[in-house]
């Protein structure tokens, strides 16, 4: 079953990108971090701009750390949510949009994620945007982890 890894404060989150399993690499203004998304880990911090590595004409950024000789994708801010929103097994993640937020904030709109099968009829929420602007949100290449990023923090879910 799905779990709850680790939500984290990343203040500016600008990108994000998988690399051909579950680890993530997040852009943000502060810098570029790395996250093992099966164990909810963060795996490698720097705080350095990331432009330097940045193609914007095939939104790619050179990898860092474990990762360093490899090429990412990226999505987010500067390029369009291209992540898997569903599994070869019947998970997907859904995104309701804009709805009234919780009691007592109900005046303000947000945009809620769920976590889904289509036989098991589950309907789990995964988060929310609200002060923090929606990002993306989607599953990993192997379809074992799963992230929803704003523009303030990453939620990681992981079945394993």
């Amino acid at each position: 079953m799905w779990k709850h890894k680790k939500t984290y404060a990343i203040g500016g989150l600008e990108n994000i990108g998988f690399d051909q399993a579950d680890t993530l690499t997040v852009l943000s203004s502060q810098g570029v971090g790395l996250f093992n998304c099966l164990t909810g880990e963060r795996i490698f911090r720097q705080e350095a701009s990331w432009w330097e590595n940045y193609e914007p004409i095939t939104g790619t950024v050179s990898g860092y750390g474990i990762l360093e000789g490899s090429t990412i994708q990226i999505c987010g801010l500067d390029r369009p949510d291209f992540l898997r929103k569903a599994t070869h097994d019947g998970w997907g993640i859904a995104c309701t949009g804009p709805v009234p937020d919780d009691p007592l904030f109900e005046k303000y709109q947000v945009h809620k994620i769920f976590l889904t099968h289509q036989d098991r009829g589950h309907h789990e929420f995964i988060g929310q945007d609200g002060a923090c602007e929606l990002r993306v949100f989607g599953f990993s290449p192997t379809g074992n982890s799963l992230v929803v990023a704003t523009s303030c923090d990453l939620i990681i879910w992981s079945r394993i």
